[in-house]
C-alpha cells in the first residue's frame, strides 16, 4: 500500500535543501559531485532508500556511485549497451518502473546486474532519471523504494531537478575538458612545428652545407653525411606522418567494418617490430586456445593502437620481456589485450597526461608525442577503453579493452 506523502515536507525542507546544494563543490571530480548530489537526492525525496547513478563510458554503462549498496559490489558493476537500446528505451526525462528486472530484460545484460543488487527485495519500484549533456543521454538516476507502490509527483519533480543540476555539471565538465584540450593542443601544435620538426630540418641544411662548403671532401665522408640526411629526413617524415593521422582522426566520423582474425593482427604487428627489439628482450605472445579470434572492428585504426603501444614498449625495454596477454570476457564480449613490458616505467606524475598530445617523457628517444593520443582517438572511435599502470624502474602495462561485435554499437 503506498504511504500518505506529506506534501508540505518539500516546503519545510527547502532551506535544508538549499544548504546541502551549497556543499556541492561544482569543481570536484565527476564522482565526488555526482555521489554527493545521489546522496542529497536520497536524503530529500521520502520515498527513497537507495540508489545509484550510472553512466555511459564508451561501449560500457558503468555504476560511478550508489548509496545503500555493497560499494564492493557496485564498483564491479558494467554491462555493455549498445547506441540502439539507450534510443530505444533510455530516453525517457523521467520513468517509474515497477520491476526494474521488467525493464531492462531486451538485449542487455542489466537484469542480472539488478538481480544481484536487488535479490533481498522482492518488491520495489524504482524513479529512473535520465542525465545528458546536450542531446546526448549521459546516464541516469536511479531511485529505489521498497515499501510503496508508486513514487508522488512531487518527488519525480524533485528528482528531475536533481537530474538537470548532474547533467548541468556533466556539460560544463564536458565543455571545460574539451576547451583546455583545445588549448593545450593550440599552444603544443605551435611548439612542436617550432621545435620538434625544425629540429630535422636543420640538421639537413647543416650537412648539406657542409657538403657544398668542401667540395674536395673524401667520398666516405660524403656518404656518412648523406646517410645523416636521410636519416633526419626519415625523421621528420615520420613526424608529418604523425600529424596527419592525428588531424585525420580529430575529422574522421567513419568506421570500416570486417571482421578480422585478431590473433592474426597481433601476429602481424609482432612480425614488423620485433626485428626493433634488443637482443636482450623477450616478446612473448599469449593467445589461449579457447577464445574466440574473430573480431568485427575497423581493422585499420586497431592494427595503429597495437603498432603504437607494442612499438613503444619495445623502444623503451632494453632487457627483460615485452608481453601481449589477449582474453575473453563472455558477458560483455569484449577482447582484453595487456601489453606489458619491463622498461624504466612512467614517473607517476605523468600518467594522468599521457595520452595528450605531443607529450613526450624522453627527448633521447625519436618521436612526436602523437602516438598515444592517436591510441587514445582509436580506441574511442572503436567504442573500447584504455588503461595504463606504471612503476619507475619495474615497468608499465597498457590494458586495452575493445567489443568483439563493434556493429551492435554503432548502428
Amino acid at each position: 500500500m503506498q504511504r500518505e506523502i506529506n506534501y508540505d515536507f518539500y516546503i519545510e525542507n527547502l532551506q535544508e535543501m538549499a544548504q546541502l546544494f551549497q556543499q556541492i563543490n561544482w569543481d570536484a571530480s565527476e564522482k565526488d559531485f555526482l555521489d554527493k548530489l545521489l546522496k542529497i537526492a536520497i536524503k530529500i525525496i521520502p520515498e527513497a532508500e537507495c540508489g545509484s547513478i550510472w553512466l555511459i563510458k564508451g561501449a560500457l554503462y558503468k555504476a560511478i556511485v550508489g548509496e545503500g549498496y555493497d560499494q564492493e559490489l557496485l564498483s564491479k558493476m558494467e554491462v555493455p549497451l549498445s547506441e540502439a537500446f539507450v534510443n530505444k528505451y533510455m530516453k525517457s526525462d523521467i520513468l517509474e518502473v515497477k520491476n526494474i528486472m521488467d525493464y531492462n530484460t531486451p538485449e542487455t545484460e542489466l537484469h542480472k546486474i539488478s538481480r544481484t543488487m536487488h535479490k533481498n527485495n522482492k518488491n520495489m519500484v524504482t524513479l529512473i532519471a535520465t542525465l545528458k549533456y546536450g542531446d546526448n543521454v549521459a546516464g541516469h538516476i536511479y531511485i529505489d523504494s521498497f515499501h510503496v507502490d508508486s513514487f508522488d509527483e512531487g518527488s519525480k519533480k524533485m528528482l528531475e531537478m536533481f537530474s538537470n543540476l548532474a547533467s548541468t555539471f556533466l556539460t560544463l565538465k564536458f565543455l571545460r575538458d574539451s576547451e583546455r584540450e583545445s588549448t593545450e593542443l593550440n599552444t603544443n601544435y605551435l611548439s612542436f612545428i617550432s621545435h620538434e620538426l625544425r629540429t630535422p630540418l636543420t640538421a639537413i641544411i647543416g650537412f648539406a652545407e657542409t657538403i657544398l662548403a668542401n667540395k674536395s671532401m673524401p667520398k666516405k665522408e660524403i656518404i656518412d653525411i648523406i646517410k645523416k640526411i636521410l636519416l633526419s629526413a626519415k625523421h621528420m617524415n615520420s613526424l608529418i606522418e604523425d600529424i596527419s593521422t592525428f588531424n585525420k582522426l580529430n575529422r574522421e566520423t567513419t568506421i570500416h567494418l570486417e571482421k578480422v582474425n585478431l590473433k592474426r593482427l597481433i601476429y602481424e604487428v609482432l612480425s614488423i617490430l620485433e626485428v626493433a627489439a634488443s637482443p636482450e628482450v623477450e616478446i612473448i605472445f599469449n593467445y589461449p586456445a579457447d577464445i574466440p579470434t574473430e573480431i568485427e572492428t575497423d581493422s585499420t585504426k586497431l592494427k595503429q593502437v597495437f603498432m603504437n603501444i607494442i612499438e613503444n614498449a619495445i623502444k623503451y625495454t632494453n632487457k627483460g620481456y615485452v608481453r601481449i596477454d589477449v582474453d575473453y570476457e563472455t558477458n560483455t564480449k569484449h577482447f582484453i589485450v595487456t601489453i606489458k613490458d619491463t622498461g624504466p616505467g612512467i614517473p607517476k606524475e605523468y600518467l594522468k597526461d599521457i595520452f595528450k598530445p605531443f607529450l613526450r617523457l624522453s627527448k633521447d628517444k625519436p618521436g612526436s608525442g602523437l602516438g598515444l593520443a592517436i591510441v587514445k582517438k582509436n580506441i574511442d572511435i572503436l567504442k573500447g577503453n584504455i588503461e595504463v599502470e606504471s612503476e619507475l624502474s619495474v615497468g608499465t602495462t597498457f590494458r586495452i579493452r575493445i567489443p568483439a561485435f563493434l556493429s551492435t554499437l554503432v548502428n
